[in-house]
């Protein structure tokens, strides 16, 4: 499949996603001022100069994953999220980036959702391992618990909200170098983000889920792409960018993949059967994420 195509799949992707939250969030301010369509501007910019970078492959955001799958008809299912656990349950700063974006992942799930409660746990889980990989700071100058906290009511509130700590937190990692800390952290969140969506499909055999999966399934291509570049800034890349790879092979190994015409503007429809293969990779993987 060709760079072009699936960049074009991501940045379609995120900009549909961040505008499915400013149509719901322009007749309101967040509450710093900022409403859904500044945060609209913002990110289809962001989108625009890394389209403009033949090195840069953008990366969705965990809340824009969730808002593509929910869309698709992926209800909220009890337990399939991460089990609760201190930030201080993780020992290395790799561990602790790439679960930052697994709770990153289901902290999007539970607010999309309204489960205000849970969401307000995985909330104070990333803050508390922001805090560990030494970037806390972002969420103290902007007061972002605070503000979470007074906007519980507000589905689209919360979700505006932890789409500017997104971007707050990018802006951090550049300036400081650190660009590869967000990387693994995308790796969480991706790999709990695709398990959220098998396990819901499992339960519920939505076909619109289950072309979101194999959409979504291009994005690894450019996440490998990203953890390759950046090897050298963590000894566990290495063996993550392995694992990963494991996972595509799984895919590319079904015929409807291996038939498709990568023209085509359609995403792949895979059979009950992959999406359950496919399931059962993710989770592997996923179950190895939360035992650190």
């Amino acid at each position: 499949m060709r760079i072009n195509y699936l960049k074009s799949i991501v940045c379609v992707s995120a900009i549909a996603s961040l505008a499915l939250l400013s149509c719901h969030g322009n007749n309101s301010n967040s509450a710093n001022g900022q409403n859904g369509a500044d945060t609209l501007t913002k990110a289809t910019a962001k989108v625009a100069d890394a389209d403009q970078d033949s090195e840069t492959y953008l990366l969705p955001s965990p809340l824009q994953i969730a808002s593509i799958f929910k869309n698709s008809g992926l209800t909220y299912l009890p337990g399939v999220t991460a089990p609760f656990k201190d930030a201080a349950a993780f020992s290395s700063q790799f561990d602790r980036a790439l679960n930052m974006g697994v709770y990153s992942a289901d902290l999007s799930y539970c607010i999309l959702n309204k489960q205000t409660d849970d969401a307000v746990k995985y909330l104070n889980i990333v803050k508390g391992l922001s805090d560990k990989l030494g970037f806390g700071s972002v969420f103290e100058s902007n007061a972002f618990l605070k503000r979470f906290q007074s906007n519980m009511n507000s589905t689209d509130s919360l979700a505006s909200l932890i789409a500017e700590l997104q971007m707050e937190t990018d802006t951090y990692l550049e300036n400081n170098k650190e660009k590869y800390i967000g990387v693994i952290a995308f790796a969480g969140a991706w790999v709990e983000s695709m398990n959220t969506g098998d396990a819901v499909y499992e339960k519920q055999k939505s076909a619109g889920v289950s072309s979101r999966i194999s959409e979504q399934m291009n994005i690894l291509e450019g996440l490998v792409k990203l953890l390759n570049k950046y090897q050298a800034s963590d000894k566990n890349i290495a063996g993550l960018m392995a694992q990963l790879k494991d996972i595509k092979t799984t895919y590319m190994g079904f015929d409807e993949v291996k038939s498709y015409n990568p023209d085509s503007e359609q995403p792949i429809s895979l059979t009950p059967d992959h999406v359950t293969e496919l399931g059962k990779a993710i989770q592997t993987l996923r179950s190895k994420f939360i035992a650190s």
